[in-house]
């Protein structure tokens, strides 16, 4: 899996992470925002996604 150096990187190279990012609701983009040096693959990307919306279903 390719690394990005961040998340905008990740979200204009990884077609799949623009999708999911774009599918999530404000509330998650704005909490992975603040970690977007660390969000560097779509693993990663899927992970947080995964944790902040536990519970939402």
């Amino acid at each position: 899996m390719k690394k990005y150096p961040d998340l905008d990187s990740l979200l204009r190279e990884e077609p799949k992470a623009a999708a999911l990012f774009a599918e999530i609701p404000q509330y998650a983009k704005d909490q992975i925002m603040t970690r977007s040096g660390h969000v560097n693959t779509l693993d990663v990307l899927e992970g947080y996604v995964n944790n902040l919306l536990r519970g939402d279903d």
